[in-house]
């Protein structure tokens, strides 16, 4: 089977016993890691001399604001650097996913299903509600409000003005289908390319919008030839399409703990890796799958 070269991308913001376990399980001949850590005071050194055969980029950190442009900015930095390097598949992990599956199983994944692109979609449509992130203008998304109510009444009095003015960004893009899904993704190297030619156009789309990571690359692949190299269950409901083990029936979404271990590492073929997870209060879980599906997996 033919060995192919991964970047995996992490963007990461706490959580360093997740991060450190991430690179010495990913650290492979075939792959390098790049991530973007915001955080002041990470020891960036002690981070990448843990891994032996793959090399580890950090980004230069520039402050991410949830739900804002730089949250998509970050993204295309990520892309960019490894892109320089050029892989055959580029995957977007948060610093809280953990692997379900081993390594080898992980690439092999790949490798047999090469030329396909795991891009998450929530539904054949877009919906209204979800529409509005980029329909209206969000000049307030920095606040980063943590209380959701209050997250909700400050974009309802950002938005209600711009209802009743007749407000449609969306207007400046005729003939854009616009789509939503999860931002995490596992794509090929020509759709990593062509993300970043339009990137001067992305930013111009998104700024001041309200969430649009889980729309721009969605978007991009509708409007695309890409489309066609999507997984046939790329509109399911079980996140299998972005190979993750996401729950957001439980939570928003599902922080796993403990208890949640054999459920877990039982977890269907497709899903690859789990998110999320805090270590501070579930380490055991966090270990215990790492230990599971780490090096002695591979023996």
């Amino acid at each position: 089977m033919t060995k192919l070269r991964h970047a995996w991308l992490i963007m990461a913001h706490g959580n360093y016993p997740i991060l450190e376990r991430q690179i010495r399980f990913l650290d492979s001949e075939n792959a390098d890691i790049f991530v973007h850590m915001d955080a002041d005071g990470f020891p960036f050194e002690q981070y990448r001399a843990l891994a032996k055969k793959s090399t580890v980029t950090f980004l230069p950190r520039k402050k991410v604001f949830w739900g804002d442009l730089s949250q998509i900015e970050c993204e295309l930095r990520l892309l960019e650097a490894a892109a320089e390097r050029g892989y055959d598949y580029y995957h977007l992990l948060s610093g809280v996913d953990v692997p379900i599956k081993s390594r080898s199983y992980i690439e092999n994944y790949f490798s047999e299903r090469n030329g396909t692109n795991f891009v998450k979609f929530q539904s054949p449509t877009i919906g209204a509600h979800d529409l509005a992130r980029v329909k209206y203008f969000y000049p307030l998304q920095k606040w980063n409000i943590r209380n959701r109510f209050a997250r909700a009444a400050v974009r309802e009095l950002t938005v209600l003005p711009q209802r009743i003015a007749g407000v449609n960004r969306t207007k400046k893009h005729p003939g854009v289908v616009f789509q939503k899904g999860t931002n995490w993704f596992d794509i090929t190297d020509g759709l990593a390319r062509y993300v970043l030619s339009q990137k001067d156009t992305i930013r111009k789309m998104y700024r001041s919008t309200c969430c649009a990571d889980e729309i721009f690359l969605q978007t991009i692949v509708m409007n695309s030839r890409f489309v066609n190299t999507l997984t046939p269950y790329a509109f399911d409901d079980d996140f299998r399409a972005c190979c993750r083990y996401i729950d957001w029936k439980r939570g928003n979404p599902y922080t796993f703990g403990n208890e949640d271990f054999d459920e877990l590492a039982s977890a269907g073929p497709d899903h690859l890796f789990a998110r999320k997870f805090d270590y501070s209060a579930a380490p055991e879980v966090v270990d215990r799958l790492f230990a599971l599906f780490g090096e002695s997996a591979e023996t």
